[in-house]
């Protein structure tokens, strides 16, 4: 079973069995218009007006004619998408709720832990329990490096072996490893993508 939330910028994809959240995977956005822009063929707003003359880019007008096309959303809709307005939609049913309302209230709410009775505390060593353990007692809207993360789990030479650990973290925001950062005060890597962590430090703030 999962529940979905949705987000400005993708899913917060939570996977449950047993009546805990075993797994959570964090998605992009990538819906119509938005999705293509990565595509050169598929010039921005701004760049439309431009190329008029070019008969392989019909006008506006002529755009808005073609909205059956499943292809080619709405300009509306690129607009929300531009604004960075949330296009996924929520899900969750009554085996999910809860979790899906614990993981918004953490998220968007006053929330400041997920409580442990509700998930499947991760770890296949004494090592990296003591490392998640570490990090899911780390304050909200505080962060911590990689070396010192590794000093309080107890091997500071261990820090390699800390970034392994937050590479595969199954449960992120719950283990907040968006929160672990370079000894430098760069914000170091993010598996779901830097977008996402610049995000998730961003709502903490």
């Amino acid at each position: 079973m999962k529940a979905v939330l949705g987000t400005p910028i993708g899913s917060v994809i939570i996977y449950v069995k047993n009546d805990k959240i075993t797994k959570i995977k964090l998605t992009f956005q990538k819906e119509g218009w938005s999705a293509r822009q990565e595509n050169k063929d598929f010039p921005s707003l701004d760049e439309w007006s431009a190329r008029q003359e070019n008969k392989d880019f019909p006008s506006l007008e002529g755009r808005s004619a073609r909205q059956e096309n499943k292809d080619f959303p709405s300009l509306e809709g690129w607009a929300a998408g531009r604004r960075g307005a949330n296009k996924n939609e929520n899900y969750y049913n009554s085996k999910t709720k809860k979790h899906f309302d614990i993981i918004y209230a953490y998220l968007f709410g006053d929330l400041h832990k997920i409580p442990k009775e509700i998930f499947d505390f991760p770890g296949e060593t004494a090592f990296a329990k003591k490392v998640y353990e570490t990090l899911y007692n780390t304050k909200k809207g505080s962060v911590i490096t990689y070396k010192e993360l590794a000093s309080k789990a107890g091997n500071p030479k261990a820090y390699r072996a800390v970034g392994n650990l937050m590479k595969n973290n199954p449960l992120p925001i719950i283990i907040p490893c968006h929160r672990v950062i370079k000894s430098d005060g760069s914000i170091g890597k993010f598996s779901p993508s830097i977008k996402w962590k610049k995000y998730l430090l961003d709502l903490e703030r």
